[in-house]
């Protein structure tokens, strides 16, 4: 994806609830270049078996608030699952290049699961279990021609599960 800033400012969109909403972000050097953009998002799903990953018959969740957070922790953009047929998805699309981690904020009564190590492809938890952030995003334009988005995925589960 490639996108063009005005002002120094760059749009970031998000997925809330299965309309867009966008977030104003300043430009990083080069503001007013054509810029290559690259898109993160996820599943945010309710882990049943408490395994990490996200296995047939176990729903995504709706309603629940992500952040995309810049290099130092400031949050730059926030959207909330959707699903439309229980996905609990999340998307967050117009990303510069850089290193980013995504937030779930856990809503009450769930605890975070452990991390998934699923077959490749498959939706597996990668955020930390204490502080719901998934490891560094390191977006490069070599990952974003590569593949164009990067997924990070978040099980829940009952609290005492």
């Amino acid at each position: 994806m490639r996108s063009i800033s005005v002002l120094g400012i760059i749009i970031v969109s998000a997925f809330v609830f299965g309309s867009i909403a966008s977030a104003a972000v300043p430009a990083g050097p080069g503001a007013g270049e054509e810029q290559t953009l690259g898109t993160i998002g996820g599943t945010v799903f309710l882990d049943a078996d408490t395994n990490g990953v996200q296995d047939a018959g176990e729903w995504g969740m709706s309603g629940i608030v992500v952040h995309l957070q810049n290099a130092t922790g400031e949050r730059i953009a926030t959207a909330e699952t959707f699903s439309h047929a229980c996905e609990g998805l999340y998307l967050f699309s117009g990303v510069l290049p850089g290193n980013y981690t995504v937030e779930v904020i856990l809503p009450e009564g769930h605890a975070f699961t452990v991390p998934g190590r699923g077959a490749p492809g498959a939706t597996a938890s990668t955020v930390d279990v204490v502080n719901g952030t998934t490891p560094v995003i390191n977006l490069t334009e070599e990952a974003i021609e590569a593949t164009d988005l990067v997924v990070r995925d978040a099980g829940l589960v009952a609290a005492g599960a």
